[in-house]
Protein backbone atom coordinates (compact mmCIF):
# COMPACT_ATOMS: atom_id res chain seq x y z
CA UNK A 1 0.00 0.00 0.00
CA UNK A 2 3.15 2.46 0.45
CA UNK A 3 4.33 3.83 -2.86
CA UNK A 4 7.60 5.57 -1.56
CA UNK A 5 10.71 3.97 -1.05
CA UNK A 6 11.92 6.14 0.97
CA UNK A 7 8.74 5.54 3.52
CA UNK A 8 9.51 2.06 3.38
CA UNK A 9 13.48 2.49 4.52
CA UNK A 10 12.37 4.74 6.99
CA UNK A 11 10.01 1.93 8.43
CA UNK A 12 12.63 -0.32 8.17
CA UNK A 13 14.97 1.86 10.09
CA UNK A 14 12.72 2.37 13.24
CA UNK A 15 11.58 -0.98 13.09
CA UNK A 16 15.56 -2.13 13.40
CA UNK A 17 15.97 0.61 15.84
CA UNK A 18 13.29 -0.52 17.88
CA UNK A 19 14.80 -4.37 17.30
CA UNK A 20 11.39 -4.86 15.72
CA UNK A 21 11.25 -7.65 13.07
CA UNK A 22 11.25 -6.53 9.70
CA UNK A 23 12.97 -9.32 7.44
CA UNK A 24 12.54 -12.39 5.61
CA UNK A 25 15.31 -14.96 6.72
CA UNK A 26 15.55 -17.49 3.63
CA UNK A 27 17.84 -20.60 3.88
CA UNK A 28 19.58 -22.98 1.88
CA UNK A 29 21.12 -25.79 4.70
CA UNK A 30 22.67 -27.64 1.52
CA UNK A 31 22.86 -26.22 -2.10
CA UNK A 32 21.91 -29.15 -3.93
CA UNK A 33 19.07 -30.84 -5.36
CA UNK A 34 17.60 -34.36 -5.83
CA UNK A 35 16.05 -33.44 -9.35
CA UNK A 36 17.52 -31.48 -12.58
CA UNK A 37 14.57 -29.47 -13.57
CA UNK A 38 14.80 -28.22 -16.96
CA UNK A 39 13.84 -24.84 -16.23
CA UNK A 40 16.31 -24.58 -13.02
CA UNK A 41 19.79 -24.18 -12.78
CA UNK A 42 20.36 -27.50 -11.47
CA UNK A 43 20.02 -28.89 -14.66
CA UNK A 44 22.71 -27.24 -16.96
CA UNK A 45 24.99 -24.30 -14.94
CA UNK A 46 24.64 -25.24 -11.48
CA UNK A 47 25.85 -28.15 -9.92
CA UNK A 48 25.05 -29.86 -6.20
CA UNK A 49 27.30 -28.77 -3.66
CA UNK A 50 28.47 -30.93 -0.86
CA UNK A 51 29.00 -28.63 1.91
CA UNK A 52 26.01 -28.33 4.44
CA UNK A 53 25.70 -26.44 8.00
CA UNK A 54 26.22 -28.58 10.57
CA UNK A 55 23.30 -28.98 13.64
CA UNK A 56 25.60 -26.42 16.23
CA UNK A 57 25.76 -24.12 12.73
CA UNK A 58 22.25 -23.85 12.80
CA UNK A 59 21.88 -23.13 16.18
CA UNK A 60 24.20 -20.30 15.84
CA UNK A 61 22.28 -19.00 12.90
CA UNK A 62 18.76 -18.89 14.85
CA UNK A 63 20.66 -17.14 17.64
CA UNK A 64 22.20 -14.39 15.57
CA UNK A 65 19.27 -14.09 12.60
CA UNK A 66 16.34 -14.77 13.44
CA UNK A 67 15.29 -11.92 16.70
CA UNK A 68 14.25 -9.77 13.96
CA UNK A 69 12.78 -12.48 11.75
CA UNK A 70 8.95 -12.06 10.37
CA UNK A 71 9.63 -14.93 7.89
CA UNK A 72 12.12 -18.15 7.77
CA UNK A 73 11.80 -20.01 4.63
CA UNK A 74 13.52 -23.41 4.69
CA UNK A 75 14.50 -23.92 1.09
CA UNK A 76 15.24 -21.18 -1.98
CA UNK A 77 16.50 -22.28 -4.87
CA UNK A 78 17.59 -26.29 -3.75
CA UNK A 79 15.96 -28.69 -1.96
CA UNK A 80 15.57 -28.41 1.70
CA UNK A 81 14.84 -32.26 2.02
CA UNK A 82 18.31 -33.31 0.75
CA UNK A 83 19.32 -31.94 5.03
CA UNK A 84 18.52 -34.46 6.99
CA UNK A 85 18.17 -31.90 9.90
CA UNK A 86 15.91 -29.79 7.88
CA UNK A 87 13.02 -29.94 10.55
CA UNK A 88 15.26 -29.09 13.07
CA UNK A 89 15.33 -25.39 11.34
CA UNK A 90 11.71 -25.20 11.98
CA UNK A 91 11.94 -25.77 15.65
CA UNK A 92 14.63 -23.27 15.76
CA UNK A 93 12.58 -20.79 14.28
CA UNK A 94 9.79 -21.65 16.51
CA UNK A 95 11.45 -21.30 19.42
CA UNK A 96 12.28 -17.75 18.03
CA UNK A 97 9.28 -16.95 18.03
CA UNK A 98 9.45 -16.44 14.17
CA UNK A 99 5.81 -15.74 13.18
CA UNK A 100 5.80 -17.41 9.81
CA UNK A 101 7.93 -20.51 9.36
CA UNK A 102 7.62 -21.96 5.51
CA UNK A 103 9.71 -25.25 3.79
CA UNK A 104 9.82 -25.22 -0.09
CA UNK A 105 10.20 -28.26 -1.98
CA UNK A 106 9.70 -30.50 -4.53
CA UNK A 107 8.32 -32.93 -2.00
CA UNK A 108 9.74 -35.94 -3.72
CA UNK A 109 11.92 -37.47 -0.59
CA UNK A 110 9.01 -36.46 2.20
CA UNK A 111 7.71 -39.32 3.90
CA UNK A 112 4.62 -39.46 5.68
CA UNK A 113 6.57 -39.26 9.39
CA UNK A 114 8.10 -35.64 7.99
CA UNK A 115 5.21 -34.57 7.18
CA UNK A 116 4.06 -35.60 10.75
CA UNK A 117 6.91 -33.91 12.22
CA UNK A 118 6.56 -30.60 10.21
CA UNK A 119 3.45 -30.22 11.94
CA UNK A 120 4.72 -31.09 14.84
CA UNK A 121 7.52 -28.48 14.83
CA UNK A 122 4.78 -26.34 14.41
CA UNK A 123 5.17 -25.53 10.14
CA UNK A 124 2.88 -22.62 9.24
CA UNK A 125 3.11 -23.03 5.27
CA UNK A 126 4.26 -25.82 2.95
CA UNK A 127 5.29 -24.88 -0.35
CA UNK A 128 5.39 -27.40 -2.99
CA UNK A 129 6.59 -26.96 -6.33
CA UNK A 130 4.79 -28.16 -9.31
CA UNK A 131 5.36 -27.00 -12.99
CA UNK A 132 2.59 -29.42 -15.13
CA UNK A 133 -0.90 -30.57 -14.18
CA UNK A 134 -0.43 -33.57 -16.00
CA UNK A 135 1.67 -36.44 -14.97
CA UNK A 136 3.71 -36.24 -18.83
CA UNK A 137 3.63 -32.45 -18.49
CA UNK A 138 5.06 -33.27 -14.57
CA UNK A 139 7.67 -34.94 -15.18
CA UNK A 140 8.66 -33.64 -18.55
CA UNK A 141 10.09 -30.40 -17.00
CA UNK A 142 10.82 -31.90 -13.61
CA UNK A 143 12.78 -34.56 -14.27
CA UNK A 144 13.69 -36.74 -12.01
CA UNK A 145 10.51 -36.70 -10.04
CA UNK A 146 7.57 -39.30 -10.44
CA UNK A 147 3.69 -37.96 -10.07
CA UNK A 148 2.79 -41.05 -8.10
CA UNK A 149 5.01 -39.48 -5.69
CA UNK A 150 3.48 -35.96 -5.66
CA UNK A 151 0.30 -37.42 -5.14
CA UNK A 152 1.46 -39.49 -2.50
CA UNK A 153 2.90 -36.74 -0.67
CA UNK A 154 -0.34 -34.39 -0.63
CA UNK A 155 -2.76 -37.15 0.32
CA UNK A 156 -0.30 -38.08 3.16
CA UNK A 157 -0.70 -34.13 3.93
CA UNK A 158 -4.06 -34.00 4.10
CA UNK A 159 -3.94 -37.43 6.31
CA UNK A 160 -1.76 -35.74 8.56
CA UNK A 161 -4.00 -32.30 8.68
CA UNK A 162 -6.38 -34.04 9.87
CA UNK A 163 -4.69 -36.30 12.39
CA UNK A 164 -3.60 -32.83 13.75
CA UNK A 165 -6.50 -31.15 15.05
CA UNK A 166 -5.18 -27.81 16.01
CA UNK A 167 -2.84 -27.71 13.26
CA UNK A 168 -3.08 -24.87 10.83
CA UNK A 169 -0.36 -25.67 8.22
CA UNK A 170 -1.34 -24.05 5.15
CA UNK A 171 -0.23 -25.47 1.77
CA UNK A 172 1.01 -23.45 -1.22
CA UNK A 173 1.86 -24.67 -4.72
CA UNK A 174 4.35 -22.64 -6.68
CA UNK A 175 4.24 -22.87 -10.43
CA UNK A 176 6.49 -21.82 -12.85
CA UNK A 177 4.92 -20.98 -16.12
CA UNK A 178 5.91 -21.40 -19.71
CA UNK A 179 4.73 -21.24 -23.15
CA UNK A 180 4.03 -25.40 -22.83
CA UNK A 181 2.56 -25.86 -19.78
CA UNK A 182 0.60 -22.67 -19.17
CA UNK A 183 -2.80 -23.94 -20.39
CA UNK A 184 -2.88 -26.25 -17.95
CA UNK A 185 -3.30 -24.37 -15.57
CA UNK A 186 -7.26 -24.15 -16.52
CA UNK A 187 -7.11 -27.59 -15.56
CA UNK A 188 -5.65 -27.01 -11.79
CA UNK A 189 -8.48 -27.50 -9.73
CA UNK A 190 -9.83 -30.96 -11.69
CA UNK A 191 -6.11 -32.67 -10.23
CA UNK A 192 -5.71 -30.30 -6.82
CA UNK A 193 -9.24 -29.28 -5.25
CA UNK A 194 -9.53 -31.57 -2.64
CA UNK A 195 -6.03 -30.79 -1.06
CA UNK A 196 -7.41 -27.87 0.55
CA UNK A 197 -4.99 -25.65 -1.23
CA UNK A 198 -4.63 -22.24 0.23
CA UNK A 199 -2.02 -20.57 -2.39
CA UNK A 200 -1.50 -20.66 -5.70
CA UNK A 201 1.80 -18.83 -7.34
CA UNK A 202 2.22 -18.51 -11.10
CA UNK A 203 5.91 -17.44 -11.82
CA UNK A 204 6.40 -16.98 -15.22
CA UNK A 205 9.52 -18.98 -16.70
CA UNK A 206 12.78 -16.52 -15.82
CA UNK A 207 16.38 -17.25 -18.30
CA UNK A 208 18.25 -18.62 -15.23
CA UNK A 209 20.48 -20.73 -16.62
CA UNK A 210 18.40 -23.77 -16.96
CA UNK A 211 18.04 -26.21 -20.39
CA UNK A 212 14.92 -25.32 -20.51
CA UNK A 213 14.67 -20.98 -20.85
CA UNK A 214 11.37 -20.41 -23.69
CA UNK A 215 10.15 -17.28 -21.99
CA UNK A 216 6.68 -15.37 -23.01
CA UNK A 217 6.82 -13.20 -25.68
CA UNK A 218 4.60 -10.57 -28.12
CA UNK A 219 3.14 -13.80 -29.85
CA UNK A 220 2.06 -15.50 -26.71
CA UNK A 221 2.27 -13.23 -23.94
CA UNK A 222 -1.50 -12.28 -24.44
CA UNK A 223 -2.80 -16.05 -24.12
CA UNK A 224 -1.20 -16.54 -21.03
CA UNK A 225 -2.94 -13.18 -19.66
CA UNK A 226 -6.02 -14.27 -20.51
CA UNK A 227 -5.36 -17.83 -18.83
CA UNK A 228 -4.46 -16.19 -15.72
CA UNK A 229 -7.58 -14.01 -15.61
CA UNK A 230 -9.65 -16.93 -16.20
CA UNK A 231 -7.31 -18.71 -13.67
CA UNK A 232 -8.72 -15.98 -10.90
CA UNK A 233 -11.90 -16.92 -11.13
CA UNK A 234 -11.29 -20.42 -11.02
CA UNK A 235 -9.71 -19.31 -7.65
CA UNK A 236 -12.36 -17.03 -6.42
CA UNK A 237 -14.15 -20.71 -6.77
CA UNK A 238 -12.27 -22.71 -4.58
CA UNK A 239 -11.11 -19.59 -2.32
CA UNK A 240 -7.45 -19.90 -3.21
CA UNK A 241 -5.71 -16.48 -2.90
CA UNK A 242 -3.74 -16.31 -6.26
CA UNK A 243 -0.15 -14.83 -6.70
CA UNK A 244 0.39 -14.24 -10.31
CA UNK A 245 3.02 -12.14 -12.16
CA UNK A 246 0.80 -10.28 -14.73
CA UNK A 247 2.12 -7.20 -15.25
CA UNK A 248 5.47 -8.30 -16.52
CA UNK A 249 5.87 -11.95 -17.59
CA UNK A 250 8.79 -11.37 -19.70
CA UNK A 251 11.01 -9.46 -16.88
CA UNK A 252 11.79 -6.70 -19.32
CA UNK A 253 12.22 -4.47 -16.30
CA UNK A 254 14.16 -6.84 -13.76
CA UNK A 255 17.41 -5.16 -14.26
CA UNK A 256 16.46 -2.43 -11.92
CA UNK A 257 17.22 -2.21 -8.29
CA UNK A 258 14.75 -2.94 -5.68
CA UNK A 259 16.13 -1.12 -2.41
CA UNK A 260 13.58 -2.68 -0.09
CA UNK A 261 14.73 -6.45 -1.36
CA UNK A 262 18.07 -5.56 -0.20
CA UNK A 263 17.03 -4.55 3.18
CA UNK A 264 13.98 -7.20 3.44
CA UNK A 265 15.25 -10.30 2.10
CA UNK A 266 18.39 -12.14 4.16
CA UNK A 267 19.54 -15.25 2.18
CA UNK A 268 21.73 -18.08 4.44
CA UNK A 269 23.77 -20.53 2.71
CA UNK A 270 26.98 -22.15 3.51
CA UNK A 271 28.60 -19.98 1.59
CA UNK A 272 27.36 -17.09 2.32
CA UNK A 273 25.56 -15.87 5.33
CA UNK A 274 23.31 -12.74 4.68
CA UNK A 275 26.83 -10.66 4.08
CA UNK A 276 30.20 -11.55 3.32
CA UNK A 277 31.51 -9.15 6.04
CA UNK A 278 29.06 -10.61 8.84
CA UNK A 279 30.96 -12.63 11.13
CA UNK A 280 27.67 -15.10 12.07
CA UNK A 281 29.93 -17.22 14.59
CA UNK A 282 30.74 -14.53 17.27
CA UNK A 283 27.90 -11.39 16.43
CA UNK A 284 24.06 -11.02 15.92
CA UNK A 285 23.08 -9.30 12.72
CA UNK A 286 21.93 -6.37 14.62
CA UNK A 287 25.51 -5.59 16.03
CA UNK A 288 26.66 -6.42 12.76
CA UNK A 289 24.74 -3.32 11.09
CA UNK A 290 25.83 -1.21 13.87
CA UNK A 291 29.67 -2.10 13.48
CA UNK A 292 29.19 -1.36 9.87
CA UNK A 293 27.06 1.94 10.00
CA UNK A 294 24.01 0.59 8.72
CA UNK A 295 21.81 2.93 10.38
CA UNK A 296 23.41 6.31 8.21
CA UNK A 297 23.35 4.18 5.23
CA UNK A 298 19.66 4.07 5.55
CA UNK A 299 19.55 7.94 6.79
CA UNK A 300 21.49 8.79 3.53
CA UNK A 301 19.32 6.54 0.73
CA UNK A 302 16.49 7.94 3.03
CA UNK A 303 16.87 11.36 2.61
CA UNK A 304 19.30 11.59 -0.40
CA UNK A 305 18.98 10.43 -3.90
CA UNK A 306 20.97 7.74 -4.36
CA UNK A 307 22.05 6.78 -8.33
CA UNK A 308 20.85 2.97 -8.03
CA UNK A 309 23.37 0.77 -11.08
CA UNK A 310 21.36 -1.98 -12.55
CA UNK A 311 21.45 -6.04 -11.02
CA UNK A 312 21.90 -9.52 -11.78
CA UNK A 313 20.13 -10.61 -8.15
CA UNK A 314 17.73 -13.31 -8.36
CA UNK A 315 16.23 -12.45 -5.29
CA UNK A 316 15.31 -9.21 -7.06
CA UNK A 317 15.00 -10.13 -10.49
CA UNK A 318 12.07 -12.36 -8.95
CA UNK A 319 10.52 -9.40 -6.62
CA UNK A 320 8.62 -8.05 -9.38
CA UNK A 321 5.13 -7.02 -8.71
CA UNK A 322 2.82 -10.31 -7.80
CA UNK A 323 -0.79 -9.30 -8.19
CA UNK A 324 -2.90 -10.70 -5.19
CA UNK A 325 -6.71 -12.16 -5.88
Amino acid sequence: MIRSNRLKLLLIFIAQLFNKRYYSVRIDPIFACNLRCRMCYFSQSRKSESTRFTVEEIDIIAKNTFRNALQVVVGCGAEPTMYKDFIYIIRKAKEADVPSVSVVSNAQLIKYNHLVEMLDAGLDELIISVHGTTKETYERFMVGAKWEKLIEVLDGFNVARVSKVNSKTSLRINYTANPDNCLELLNFFDVFAKYNIATLQVRPVMAIGGEYEQGFNVDNIGEYQKIVVDLKELCNQYNVQLLANIDNPTYSNSGRPNPIVAETYKYISPNNVIDKEFDWLSETYSQYQRRTGWRKKILRKVFFHNKQMATDDLAERYSGRYDVF
